[in-house]
């Protein structure tokens, strides 16, 4: 029993003292990015990449992380480097696009997302961001024609119908965008912006009750300007 017992106690000994490695930390990354720690898992890919420093993997997650936390220039970094391991990772072009389209880099995102979709010909994320890069630069017909692609790889992409209607409303195809908007409410009722635009279409068809309907849901979803536009139209 005594002999258990000291057993016992140089095992948890052995445990407490041995050092950590790279797998360890790798998976209180992850578990603390999936909780939304986002800083906690900077920190832990941090230790993570203090003990092998040749991983790909290791520097696209924090990229990732830090983009999560608007740390756009060092996730700028960070993804460079897991480009620089391993050039074959359609995800981490596609995070650096994400990155240059918020540091309003809108060109430089998009040859980011046309990388990502050279090495995955399905990539509907890709495709929906280089759309949205295509409206911000006014090339709307390019933009409808990526969110198309998003949407024939990934047919219940709500934001993608969301985005084509977008693109569509400022062309005034009002019939078509109307159409996108309740798809993309079908597939995600919560969507303000969805229900703010298509009360902007139906106000403009004079379908006054459904355009009053989606601004009183778009305010419940919290577009404050929402509740102006019902007190101006809605009795």
């Amino acid at each position: 029993m005594r002999y258990l017992f000291i057993l016992f106690l140089a095992l948890t000994f052995f445990t407490a003292c041995s050092p950590r490695n790279y797998k360890h930390y790798s998976r209180q990354a992850a578990h603390k990015f999936n909780k939304q720690d986002y800083q906690g898992a900077v920190e832990e890919w941090t230790k993570a990449i203090e003990r092998k420093s040749d991983v790909a993997h290791a520097y696209k997650q924090r990229g990732i992380a830090r983009y999560e936390l608007k740390d756009y220039q060092n996730a700028l970094l960070d993804l460079n480097q897991a480009i620089i391991l391993n050039k074959n990772d359609a995800e981490t072009f596609k995070y650096r696009g994400d990155v240059q389209m918020n540091l309003t880099n809108l060109k430089e995102a998009i040859q980011e997302y046309n990388q990502a979709i050279n090495l995955n010909k399905e990539y509907a994320n890709a495709y929906n961001n280089r759309g949205i890069c295509k409206a911000r630069l006014k090339d709307h017909a390019g933009a409808v024609n990526d969110f198309n692609k998003a949407i024939i790889f990934k047919p219940d992409y709500a934001v993608a119908y969301q985005n084509r209607a977008n693109a569509r409303f400022r062309v005034k195809a009002y019939r078509e965008a109307l159409e996108d908007y309740n798809k993309a409410l079908m597939y995600n009722s919560n969507l303000p912006e969805a229900y703010f635009n298509r009360a902007l279409i139906n106000k403009t068809l004079k379908q006054d009750q459904d355009a009053c309907r989606d601004w009183a849901k778009a305010e419940e979803l919290g577009v404050p300007k929402a509740g102006d536009y019902r007190k101006r139209y809605c009795k």
